[in-house]
């Protein structure tokens, strides 16, 4: 068990108001924020446990990260080198909507090289029938300010862009504005139905077939094009075709392999999103604090080993039922919980978008592209074997 993402979320407030976050309106509007002792203390815990890697990754999420000054992150630099006595690399990322970005945040990403993730989702009608403000206007040039201002200091950037059903029938202009815009890369997140967003725009069969249509319709375009765009899924797919490894595992359902900690010191493992929600009959997943616990004492947690349980459960029922398991692991826990009730489960409409449809398109484009004959997983790994389903 190594730790190799930390999600902080130094405040749960953000400036805009998202018709489609996983966390609460109410949540989303307390002015609450991490104190410098409790960051403080997160570092101590963090760095003196023995789940922590050679490398780690810090993303600064949830809420709208910016919101908070820059001499907050400053000092939470500093504190983070002070207790960082083993020397571990480390990088830190945020990931923001961008509308809050001015030069003087743009000399602290280079001054500190901070990787900046940007939350877009395409053309103005796409990102503002969904990204809107609390008085119900669209952020669309707010946002293209904040990254005229990153590109204005050569600034690189990642986005990632919350796909819904009015985004599948645009796949043209998505693949336009974003290769005009040319990020890093572009992360395509569907539409979730998680946490406080209780029903997504994509959840039927049709909305399946027209998301992988969507998948398809840019791997045509960046096939045709002499600078195509750096697609994260389809990236992350190719690199599972090449890879040695039979079988992918998924940070998301590996014991301390993500960290999350709220403003508060409270810490989580798992799918990120764990942090902030809470089932009927388990109560929340916050397994300790740093202020009580160190993060060993998690793995006694009674109510950690009962979600850990579940979620082994839930990975068996995918590996012996499922024949997208290589590429997937298993899937989120989050979904499944949030989905099917139970993290002792399987498919979600969550994996169906995320991987399956994915994994559909790049595989019979490739078909397609190199007159190859139809793809099929092999018996060792998923226990028979099954063409992909579209």
């Amino acid at each position: 068990m190594h730790t190799q993402l930390v999600v902080i979320q130094p405040t749960a407030f953000c400036n805009i108001n998202c018709q489609y976050c996983y966390l609460s309106s109410h949540a989303r509007s307390l002015a609450r924020r991490i104190e410098p002792e409790t960051l403080e203390q997160v570092f101590k815990v963090l760095f003196a446990s023995p789940f922590i890697s050679d490398e780690i990754l810090f993303v600064w999420h949830a809420g709208e990260p910016l919101v908070l000054p820059i001499d907050f992150y400053e000092r939470a630099l500093q504190s983070q080198e002070r207790w960082n006595l083993k020397k571990v690399r480390v990088t830190n990322a945020i990931q923001t909507n961008a509308t809050l970005i001015t030069q003087k945040w743009c000399q602290f990403f280079q001054a500190r090289e901070i990787h900046v993730g940007v939350s877009l989702d395409g053309p103005q009608a796409l990102h503002d029938a969904y990204r809107t403000d609390r008085a119900g206007h669209g952020t669309f040039e707010r946002v293209m300010r904040g990254i005229q201002l990153l590109r204005a200091h050569a600034i690189p950037y990642t986005v990632i862009s919350v796909i819904t059903n009015a985004s599948v029938s645009h796949p043209k202009e998505f693949w336009d504005f974003f290769a005009e815009l040319a990020p890093q890369s572009i992360g395509l997140n569907p539409e979730e139905a998680e946490g406080a967003n209780l029903v997504s725009s994509l959840r039927t069969e049709e909305d399946v077939v027209a998301y992988k249509a969507f998948v398809q319709h840019l791997l045509a375009l960046n096939a045709s094009s002499s600078h195509p765009l750096v697609v994260r899924e389809i990236e992350e797919l190719i690199g599972l075709i090449d890879s040695s490894a039979p079988t992918l595992q998924t940070l998301m359902n590996m014991p301390m392999g993500i960290l999350s900690f709220d403003y508060a010191g409270n810490f989580s493992t798992f799918s990120p999103e764990l942090l902030t929600m809470a089932h009927p009959s388990q109560g929340d997943f916050l397994f300790g604090n740093v202020f009580a616990n160190s993060l060993e004492d998690l793995l006694v947690s009674p109510k950690f080993l009962r979600t850990y349980q579940e979620i082994q459960q839930g990975i068996n029922l995918c590996k012996t039922t499922c024949a997208y398991f290589p590429i997937c692991g298993g899937g989120s826990p989050s979904n499944k919980l949030q989905e099917n009730g139970s993290f002792a489960s399987s498919e979600t409409m969550a994996c169906r978008l995320q991987i399956q449809a994915p994994a559909d398109a790049l595989l019979e484009h490739l078909e397609a592209s190199y007159n190859l004959p139809p793809a099929s997983f092999p018996d060792e790994l998923t226990g028979y074997a099954s063409p992909p389903q579209g």
